[in-house]
């Protein structure tokens, strides 16, 4: 008589989305070291990206079973670049039971209202890994670098993230690097940031708009140059808007006479930050503001519309960093 078959262990579904990508990096490794050991991954890990397989090619690699192990894994990365009909596909197939493969979806977002979105909730765990505010990195650096022992000075904490940026990965590299400078000793200070962390910050948006808010428009390009390796346009005119509405609300406070403390308070951002933004929110005048507001808006018709968002970005940057004298809406 034969043996009856061993119920089947659960699958694991996961979706994670979102911009920090250190932090799904290593969510995705905390999640293999939960499902498969270390020594069954040659045979039972596939790591694939979306643009690059075709989608029935995935459901076979989802669909079969462990070689040797207990499981397998699919990692599929970028699932953003998928159709809407390829996503219902896949979805429909999740929907008939659990794969006897885990599954882990990596994407930066996914449309909410498509099926595989909802699915994906459904039967499996959702992760979410924005990218962090300015005013969370402190709390993210001290955590860092108390899983090594360690303390930092709120002020060396303040130089790092004006140095590098606000680049989880970058902030992590150089953070290395300080752990290694600092050799025994407990805790690092502003002079070792200054002695270690190079500025990568200066090819960063994080920079760039600090370069328009400080009319320095040359340096402004050359980030934007730099930049554009990695961002979308979209994405900088996004941070370029952020920037200017943090600098209208600090110059209406400046005129109020508003203390430095109180202007911090209200924009909700660390010290340096708020030091920062009183600096650059002396360049432009109030009835600069709604002139300026005008440009982002053309900016953002010029990105959607013409099909060169370069342009319309340098066009924007030369505008907005020249000097008060002449930038748009200012007096000659």
């Amino acid at each position: 008589m034969p043996k009856p078959k061993a119920a089947a262990t659960p699958s694991h579904i996961y979706l994670l989305l979102g911009e920090e990508d250190l932090l799904v990096e290593q969510a995705i490794t905390r999640l293999l070291d939960l499902l498969i050991p270390a020594p069954d991954r040659a045979l039972n890990l596939d790591v694939v990206r979306a643009g690059e397989i075709e989608l029935a090619d995935l459901i076979t690699r989802i669909d079969t079973l462990p070689f040797f192990g207990q499981r397998r894994a699919v990692v599929v990365k970028d699932v953003d670049v998928w159709k809407a009909a390829e996503q219902e596909r896949l979805a429909a197939y999740l929907e008939q039971g659990p794969p006897p493969s885990a599954l882990i979806l990596v994407a930066i977002d996914l449309d909410r209202r498509r099926k595989l979105y909802t699915t994906m909730r459904r039967v499996g765990e959702a992760q979410e890994f924005p990218r962090l505010s300015v005013r969370e990195l402190p709390a993210w650096i001290s955590a860092r670098v108390k899983q090594e022992g360690r303390r930092i000075d709120p002020d060396a904490i303040e130089a790092l993230v004006a140095r590098v940026g606000p680049s989880l990965r970058q902030l992590s590299l150089e953070l290395e690097k300080l752990f290694s400078f600092a050799g025994s000793e407990a805790k690092i200070t502003r002079a070792d940031v200054e002695a270690t962390v190079s500025r990568q910050s200066e090819s960063t948006i994080f920079m760039l708009v600090d370069a328009i808010g400080e009319k320095r428009a040359g340096a402004a390009l050359a980030h934007l140059d730099d930049i554009l390796r990695e961002e979308a346009a979209p994405y900088v005119l996004f941070m370029i808007a952020r920037q200017f509405r943090m600098l209208l609300r600090t110059s209406v406070l400046l005129q109020r006479k508003v203390a430095p403390p109180t202007i911090q308070q209200a924009l909700g951002v660390p010290p340096f930050v708020a030091r920062r933004m009183v600096e650059e929110a002396r360049n432009f005048s109030p009835s600069e503001f709604p002139g300026i507001f005008a440009r982002l808006q053309e900016a953002d018709r010029a990105i959607k519309t013409t099909g060169h968002p370069r342009l319309a970005l340098e066009t924007l940057i030369v505008t907005l960093a020249l000097p008060a004298r002449t930038v748009v809406g200012g007096r000659s």
